[in-house]
């Protein structure tokens, strides 16, 4: 019974449970059945640490070639920007040529974009950078990227952070020492911001500009005006630079045309350019008239500049300057600070000065007569009233700096220095050449008063000129060039004698010891003789007599070919002067002429003959 009750059970336990039933199996359609061989692939990124770098590829010392590097120039972390111009600094100094010919423009963009960085750093390291760039590229070469490097200076130059602003100055340099030429043709654009970096425009009510009297950065008002009126005269200097080489290259690639108008009464036929077949139209056509439009507008817009820039460096000269002397004949003691406005101003001026008589001595003419009416009594007034002018202290500084030298001979040198001499000479030359400009007006009291203490001072300094002040000689010869190739006729229409200061400068020509200045001297001399206006000159004493030695040079063991030249000439005008002193020494000029030392010439028998030329005068013998 037990066993069929166990039965019973397990029978009742099976019933229980759920019965599935089971489906008719589905079959997949014909050809689905079949395995797809197709698959997805997906690249593998390798980090940069891991790639095989290019053996014939420029690398930096993290293995970075020339495209990340410019890449990392405009990273959002100044700490990368900073390395990435490191690096590049580092390759161009190693590579700059190989570099230069494949990456220059986006070295270049890359570059010239970090000058407005917010980083000092960054700045100043690009500007080396940049330098190096420009370095090893000619003018010709940076003709296609001159638009953004003029833009991206431009835009430093008027930055509204006034660190950008500072350093735009150094931008500024990098250009003049590497692309100059780039910058004097396009100076229309970069004077103006010079203008906005110092001074605003007043109301409409009244034109013209103020200086800005503060500035948000550690520089003084003054200091910064320094800076900008420093880089100011390198751009004019530039400007000057560039036009003269202009200009040589015309007289020697084209004839030169004159045109004359109806009322012309002479034809200029002596004039300094190499002798060619001259065109003269009497009618000027239209097209000749359309060039004198666009050399007139040019010479417009520099009048416009000039005459907002000279207030402003005449208001900033009267913020420094001090207001009286101590007595009527000691020098105006400055200080330092004055002293460097004080280079700056005069450099300035005397450039816009040489850009009147480079730019503009034909067609107009006229602009120097507007520059004189409108600028020479506050010149006058302003520099020139409070003349000469010394260092405050400047003896004092100037021993100190060589306290630590030995000889006794240095202390009696820095004594007898003078650190203001240049820029005194300086504004003797700017008052002289307002006095060339010849207005049919007899002189005024007062201004021959400045012009005689202008002489007075100028003969002090000849007479008493040591080997020390030889680094303001370039300064010397222009103020005589000044004197006695453009003032000297008007000076002597007003009772102004110049025979003293001739005789010094032909004694001071005269000494031996002194090199420098006697080759300096010399060419000044040699243009007032070769000059046939200048007949004031020509009948004082010392310039016959000096006229009359002249065959002495020709007895020494050492001669330049630029004097035989000019000795050759003075025969040719001044025979009777010089014909006593030629056949003394006739015999000792003849063999001395086969052993002389000719200094610069390109054909030393051509330069011998021309010795023994001199002689035809005399006895009608040429040497062949």
């Amino acid at each position: 019974m037990a066993k069929g009750n166990k039965h019973l059970k397990h029978l009742k336990s099976e019933k229980a449970k759920v019965k599935l039933k089971a489906k008719k199996t589905k079959h997949l359609p014909k050809g689905l059945n079949v395995t797809n061989p197709t698959f997805k692939v997906k690249k593998i990124v390798i980090r940069e640490q891991l790639k095989q770098p290019d053996k014939t590829e420029i690398l930096s010392k993290r293995n970075l070639n020339v495209k990340d590097l410019l890449s990392r120039l405009q990273h959002h972390n100044s700490t990368v920007r900073q390395d990435a111009v490191r690096e590049l600094k580092d390759i161009l100094s190693e590579h700059a040529l190989r570099l230069l010919s494949t990456q220059f423009g986006p070295l270049l963009q890359g570059i010239c974009a970090l000058s407005l960085d917010k980083e000092r750093d960054i700045r100043h390291d690009s500007l080396k950078v940049l330098s190096l760039i420009l370095g090893p590229v000619s003018n010709d070469q940076l003709n296609p990227y001159c638009d953004v490097l003029i833009s991206y200076l431009r835009c430093a130059m008027t930055h509204i952070d006034p660190r950008i602003k500072e350093d735009a100055l150094l931008f500024l340099d990098v250009l003049v020492q590497n692309c100059s030429n780039i910058l004097a043709r396009n100076s229309h654009k970069v004077l103006p911001n010079f203008l906005d970096m110092i001074s605003k425009l007043h109301t409409e009510m009244k034109p013209g500009r103020q200086l800005i009297t503060t500035l948000n950065t550690k520089n003084t008002n003054v200091k910064w005006r320094i800076k900008v009126l420093e880089r100011l005269a390198t751009m004019f200097s530039s400007i000057v630079n560039f036009h003269k080489f202009q200009q040589t290259n015309d007289f020697d690639g084209k004839a030169k045309i004159i045109h004359v108008n109806k009322n012309t009464r002479y034809i200029p036929v002596y004039i300094n350019t190499h002798f060619q077949n001259c065109d003269i139209h009497f009618e000027q056509t239209d097209n000749t008239k359309e060039s004198n439009i666009e050399k007139s507008l040019d010479a417009e817009g520099l009048m416009k500049y000039v005459e907002l820039l000279m207030p402003l460096i005449c208001d900033s000269w009267i913020e420094v300057c001090p207001d009286e002397k101590n007595t009527d004949n000691s020098a105006l003691l400055i200080s330092t600070e004055a002293l460097e406005l004080l280079k700056s101003i005069v450099e300035i001026i005397q450039l816009i000065i040489e850009c009147m008589d480079i730019l503009y001595t034909e067609c107009d003419i006229n602009m120097k007569y507007w520059f004189k009416s409108k600028f020479q009594n506050t010149y006058t007034k302003t520099l020139l009233s409070k003349f000469p002018y010394n260092k405050l202290g400047a003896s004092g500084s100037f021993l100190s700096s060589i306290k630590n030298r030995k000889r006794q001979e240095d202390f009696s040198v820095g004594e007898s220095f003078d650190v203001c001499l240049g820029y005194n000479l300086g504004i003797c030359q700017i008052y002289t050449w307002f006095t060339s400009i010849h207005d049919d007006k007899i002189m005024s009291k007062l201004n021959k008063n400045y012009c005689t203490s202008i002489i007075k001072y100028l003969n002090e300094k000849l007479e008493n000129w040591s080997s020390i002040n030889n680094i303001v000689l370039p300064q010397l010869t222009k103020l005589l060039r000044t004197l006695f190739l453009k003032a000297s006729k008007i000076w002597y229409k007003n009772h102004l004698d110049l025979n003293e200061t001739l005789q010094l400068v032909i004694n001071a020509c005269c000494i031996q010891s002194r090199k420098d200045m006697q080759l300096q001297l010399f060419s000044v001399i040699s243009d007032i003789m070769l000059d046939h206006t200048l007949h004031e000159l020509h009948r004082e004493a010392a310039f016959k007599e000096f006229i009359s030695t002249l065959p002495s040079l020709l007895l020494k063991p050492k001669i330049h070919e630029n004097t035989i030249q000019i000795i050759n000439k003075i025969v040719l005008r001044y025979r009777d002067w010089i014909h006593k002193e030629l056949e003394a020494n006739y015999n000792d000029i003849i063999e001395n002429a086969k052993k002389i030392e000719i200094i610069g010439s390109e054909d030393e028998k051509q330069s011998r003959l021309m010795i023994c030329n001199l002689f035809y005068f005399l006895d009608t013998q040429i040497f062949y």
